[in-house]
């Protein structure tokens, strides 16, 4: 009769999950491990209003440690200066979070990029109010400013004092 005999070289069953993914992964997550993907996840918490306008883009220890890392954060452009005066607030709320001196310094990063990441806009723009409907606008403000622009002899400048008057107007 014969009898099978495996080979020692090959694995009978299933493979792990984790020994396909670790070399692929090992590379990208190498030097951040589980305490970027933590403070990633737990960013709207930790950064209440920044987390509209930052988003951490890499962390980074000194050789064989894992605490009192670097955080660079991506902000958008302009706020550079804000994310770096309220740096150590962030070090306090990450390092509370984490339970440890996760985080010892913050270097902020201005970038066009965020956007990308975080697939929301970081500016809100203005509606015109020449795109407002003429249902919005209140008919008796609309008569006291054409009548108050009626001695004018210039219809673009009488047009846009009017639409300057609803503009004030409409943000009391």
């Amino acid at each position: 009769m014969y009898t099978f005999k495996p080979s020692s070289t090959k694995r009978r069953g299933m493979k792990r999950l984790s020994s396909i993914t670790e070399p692929i992964l090992a590379d990208a997550t190498k030097n951040q491990g589980a305490i970027y993907t933590q403070i990633c996840s737990l960013w709207p918490d930790i950064a209440n209003d920044m987390a509209k306008w930052s988003y951490p883009k890499n962390l980074s220890f000194t050789k064989s440690t894992r605490h009192n890392g670097t955080l660079v954060i991506w902000v958008t452009s302009g706020r550079g200066p804000e994310a770096q005066i309220r740096s150590q607030e962030l070090v306090n709320h990450i390092n509370m979070m984490c339970g440890f001196k996760a985080v010892g310094k913050i270097i902020p990063q201005q970038t066009y990029e965020l956007y990308k990441k975080t697939k929301t806009r970081c500016h809100k723009t203005q509606i015109s109010t020449s795109n407002a409907s003429i249902a919005d606008i209140d008919h008796s403000l609309l008569n006291q400013l054409e009548q108050q622009t009626n001695d004018l002899s210039s219809p673009e400048l009488r047009a846009s004092l009017i639409r300057l008057g609803t503009a004030i107007n409409s943000q009391k």
